[in-house]
């Protein structure tokens, strides 16, 4: 590299890059030919000149990837050099920076870990998710590295960010399973390290968080991840806190430590909801209208239909008619009063008032149980999948006057003063409930 140029990127000096380019036009482009080479951005970098190296990345994009003799690329030197707003500036230009190795396979994502600054740490996840799969030439994970390097801290972030992660691969527990049971080199996982390094908060965290622990693998020595841990596992987490300058961001690894409780089921919905391919969700869809058609039709047509009239202003005598012969009589009122009993026991006797099902309340029961489980879970998994749709709000409003107007019906049904109390109840109830779903689903 010219002596004047590396002058310009030492003494941040934008002014006399600028001079030098025009003089040589093609000083930049000699550099970017060599494979392995210190170029005007490491040395940026490695002062901390954000101008100048922000200028560098728009004149010459590939500067950024490229590695110096000694394996690093610009990011690498920032992260190493702890130039912090340095590193967030290349991130925000080109978060694919995280993900370049160097010597050993090491990314800037890797010394982040290795160095515990958790807040690139959160940034870095934020910015490029994916980092968190690449592995070092000796099949190390970020999670490997920080138990390595006994960052427990940044391990237990990495695990609150893994049990949080939307991503799918494959199955809903894929991914987190294959990350949490990597082996390195030495067949060495996590509970082999932690276990090996005496490291009780982490194996605590993992026995606690990860319930798909292969704990009978063995390493290269063939131990298993128990052998180690006898006699050698007791007490509690008790995570540091320290003071970062972004309250943000301090709020962010906060929230990837503390324990999951109930975010654990939305986040594995997510995960199910992104796995399904969008014919799939159409499909499903379809069906699930087809099915809450009908649940509603028989709420406004029950089985049997409705009284027509009050039982009271039906009394009159029916028409007298010729007696019939005394055994075709007993034969009559036989079958007679079987039907009238099989009426009476399906559909109740004609004592209620117009409106309501012609179904007693035990026949009403076992239907309004049927209808309910059926409808409440054919509308639940509408909006659950409707919920990856950006119009989802105007999409859920409608099935949300849907359950309003169902319970409205069943109400109305209902054979009793009791019943229509219990469905008052839950239209106040799934109402509520469906409501609260839809919107910490568009959330």
């Amino acid at each position: 590299m010219d002596p004047r140029l590396k002058e310009a990127a030492e003494t941040d000096n934008i002014d006399a890059l600028h001079v030098l380019i025009r003089d040589d036009p093609n000083i930049l482009e000699r550099i970017d030919k060599i494979p392995f080479v210190q170029t005007p951005l490491h040395v940026a970098a490695n002062e901390g000149h954000i101008r100048f190296a922000m200028e560098m990345m728009n004149l010459k994009p590939s500067f950024a990837k490229k590695l110096n003799p000694q394996g690093f690329s610009p990011m690498h030197l920032a992260v190493i050099t702890e130039r912090n707003k340095l590193v967030l500036r290349l991130l925000k230009a080109n978060k694919d920076l995280v993900c370049v190795k160097g010597w050993g396979g090491l990314t800037p994502f890797h010394y982040v870990v290795k160095t515990g600054n958790c807040r690139l740490l959160v940034s870095f996840l934020e910015a490029s998710p994916e980092c968190i799969e690449d592995v070092t030439v000796r099949d190390e994970t970020a999670f490997h590295l920080a138990l390595k390097e006994d960052q427990i801290e940044a391990f237990n972030i990495l695990i609150g960010w893994l049990q949080r992660t939307r991503r799918t691969h494959g199955s809903v527990f894929s991914f987190e399973k294959k990350m949490a049971n990597w082996e390195d080199d030495e067949g060495n996982t996590l509970l082999h390290i932690a276990a090996r390094k005496d490291q009780r908060d982490a194996l605590k965290l993992l026995l606690d968080s990860q319930l798909w622990l292969q704990v009978k693998a063995e390493d290269s020595a063939g131990f298993t991840a128990l052998e180690i841990i006898k006699g050698a596992y007791s007490g509690d987490v008790t995570p540091s806190r320290n003071d970062y300058e972004s309250k943000e961001v301090e709020t962010k690894i906060k929230q990837l430590k503390d324990k999951v409780t109930f975010e654990r089921i939305r986040v594995l919905g997510d995960r199910t909801r992104l796995s399904m391919s969008v014919d799939m969700i159409n499909t499903m869809l379809v069906i699930m209208a087809l099915v809450i058609t009908a649940i509603y039709t028989s709420s406004l047509s029950p089985p049997g239909g409705v009284w027509q009239d009050n039982g009271e202003d039906n009394n009159a005598a029916a028409a007298p008619t010729p007696a019939p012969s005394l055994k075709i009589a007993q034969t009559y009122h036989l079958s007679n009063n079987i039907l009238n009993t099989s009426k009476i026991l399906i559909f109740g006797d004609k004592s209620e008032k117009a409106g309501t099902t012609v179904m007693n309340k035990q026949i009403y029961g076992v239907f309004w149980f049927l209808n309910l489980a059926t409808f409440g879970f054919t509308d639940l998994v509408t909006v659950f999948l409707l919920s990856s749709f950006h119009l989802f709000l105007f999409l859920a409003i409608p099935l949300y006057m849907l359950v309003i107007s169902y319970f409205c019906s069943m109400t109305i049904l209902a054979p009793s003063i009791s019943w229509a109390y219990v469905n008052l109840f839950f239209m106040v109830l799934f109402g509520s409930f469906h409501s609260c779903s839809s919107s910490r689903c568009s959330s």
